[in-house]
């Protein structure tokens, strides 16, 4: 890095760097692995986290690249498309709840049931 720069800066510059070279290790799977193989066997709410974590990924590695090219974020549209990604998120959490209570709802109780036959 140049010599010019604070040492603070420089600091900074070196942890953004490894923080990409970090997220690049991560995301290699995913990149270099066909989507359809990806997705085969996950259900649908696996298949919906999956892309709802893909697409806020995506979304806020260009909103960091707008920051870094000084641009504002407030009023630009990928602020808007985070934030609905994120209710689709929330959607998502919702309904998983709604059927991990369906599942706990229809679990046989087998103490209740013998006792129901028996009387």
């Amino acid at each position: 890095m140049s010599a010019s720069l604070p040492s603070e800066v420089q600091a900074a510059l070196t942890g953004c760097e490894e923080a990409l070279d970090s997220l690049e290790k991560v995301l290699e799977p995913l990149v270099s692995t066909p989507w359809e193989t990806l997705t085969a066997e996950l259900g649908p709410q696996e298949k919906a986290r999956l892309h709802l974590m893909t697409a806020y990924a995506v979304e806020s590695l260009f909103f960091i690249y707008l920051k870094t090219q000084g641009q504002s974020t407030e009023e630009h549209p990928v602020t808007e498309e985070l934030g609905r990604i994120k209710g689709y998120m929330a959607k998502l959490k919702e309904a998983s709840g709604q059927q991990e209570s369906a599942n706990k709802r229809m679990k046989l109780n087998k103490d209740a049931a013998e006792r129901f036959i028996k009387a």
